[in-house]
């Protein structure tokens, strides 16, 4: 932004001004990764841990969000059902706004897209650890992969 301020001489009528200066500043958000490749091995590995974090600056009254969309999960028979994947979040840290909010766990469900945080209500920074562990109790032994996309939301 660039502010120029111009003096003029002193002139013989009087005038009366006022300058006003607005600076608007509006919501944004951001979260790093916004993908996450899955990569898992049974029956012997079975959990990924990655770090999440989401920078957000939200209007007043609006409840935060991570958004995690799980794009695809395969395994050596195909397709995996997105229930054979749970979630398990904790707080690595927190600034401002961030610090109610709490990293939450779950399973993933077909068309859903379940929040990794909850209690988040102001601007501020969450960083949540969080494990992803397939289900190998019905899982045939063999390579499975997944992709997840994220995002951070204000509503």
């Amino acid at each position: 932004m660039l502010l120029c301020l111009t003096a003029t001489p002193k002139a013989f009528t009087q005038r009366n001004s006022s300058t006003v200066l607005v600076v608007r500043i509006g919501p944004e958000a951001s979260v790093d990764p916004s993908h996450i490749t899955l990569s898992f091995r049974a029956p012997d590995q079975l959990v990924q841990t990655a770090t999440v974090t989401a920078l957000v600056r939200s209007l007043p009254n609006q409840q935060i969000h991570i958004a995690a969309h799980l794009l695809s999960l395969t395994g050596p028979d195909g397709p995996v059902p997105p229930s054979a994947l749970n979630w398990n979040g904790t707080v690595a840290s927190a600034t401002s706004g961030g610090k109610q909010a709490r990293c939450t766990s779950g399973a993933f469900a077909s068309g859903s897209m379940p929040s990794l945080s909850t209690n988040w209500r102001q601007s501020g920074m969450l960083r949540c650890t969080v494990s992803f562990a397939l289900n190998g109790a019905t899982l045939a032994p063999g390579s499975y992969s997944g992709m997840l996309s994220l995002a951070a939301t204000a509503q």
